[in-house]
């Protein structure tokens, strides 16, 4: 088996420090730097250009050049540009900077602005954000029978033959519903042509043995208000799904094969992994 590909259905990313929400459900956390160690191995091989699209922070962008990699970025916020740029510079010595690239970008023109790296790129990372997240960034609020649509075109048309395109979400919460964004990913990958791989369930917290470690804050109460007879509930994993883009001889795997010609360029299945209608 290639060392680069773990064939597993859990990794383990916690971050070394608690992660803060971008959202106020929990929905929408930054991808931990172990989660971009996994997937770099994975995906990637030496030289090989990473993509974070809108970035939250640095872990993508750093974690690509330390193992290796080109590293892009596109930010949308001005100061969270120059905090990433200020971190990196204070991480990296000069000649990882040279193959890293910030750039400053509108939510509704990034592809313009990335247009000279169609085709080009081995990994392409992006969040799928929640609805309330969509609303905040967007000019009118989310259709509400349409609020997990996201259109992977634009970054499937990154990829070289044989990327990856990954997806990192979960399920979301928008007031009294939850919204599993799953399906729509899937869909939406199909129809900008990738084949999905892998559904992989990303740990945020620590383990200890079979165990899960919980974060201290697990037992604060965030209102100051005890809610008798209700079970702790926190979030605990990401879900994260990995598609490619085929190469041009290549063709889908028949159902319940995993062994392709092309293997050596996906992370390999695990046997407690699952494709979208077949359970190992």
């Amino acid at each position: 088996m290639d060392a680069r590909h773990l064939p597993l259905s859990v990794w383990p990313a916690a971050a070394d420090t608690e992660t803060v929400p971008a959202c106020r459900t929990g929905c929408c956390v930054p991808v931990s730097g172990p989660l971009v160690r996994h997937l770099v191995t994975a995906c990637t091989r030496l030289g090989d250009l990473v993509i974070d699209l809108d970035a939250a922070d640095h872990h993508v962008i750093s974690t690509a050049l330390a193992m290796g990699c080109q590293a892009t970025a596109t930010i949308t916020d001005p100061d969270l540009l120059t905090v990433i740029g200020k971190t990196l510079a204070r991480l990296h010595p000069d000649h990882d900077l040279e193959v890293a690239d910030l750039r400053l970008t509108r939510p509704d023109t990034w592809p313009t602005d990335i247009q000279d790296l169609i085709g080009t790129a081995a990994l392409v990372v992006r969040t799928h954000t929640c609805p309330s997240q969509q609303d905040a960034q967007a000019t009118e609020p989310a259709n509400p029978t349409n609020r997990t649509t996201f259109d992977l075109a634009e970054s499937a048309a990154l990829l070289k033959p044989g990327g990856h395109l990954v997806v990192v979400t979960g399920l979301h919460r928008h007031g009294q519903e939850l919204l599993d964004p799953a399906p729509t990913l899937i869909a939406a990958a199909q129809r900008a042509g990738l084949l999905y791989l892998q559904h992989i369930v990303a740990l945020r917290v620590p383990l200890r043995g079979a165990s899960i470690e919980a974060p201290i804050t697990w037992g604060m109460s965030k209102t100051g208000t005890p809610v008798a007879g209700l079970p702790l509930s926190a979030r605990v994993h990401s879900d994260v799904f990995i598609f490619t883009k085929q190469r041009p001889e290549s063709s889908p795997p028949t159902s319940g094969s995993r062994n392709t010609d092309d293997s050596e360029d996906h992370p390999l299945l695990g046997e407690q992994a699952w494709l979208e209608g077949e359970q190992a």
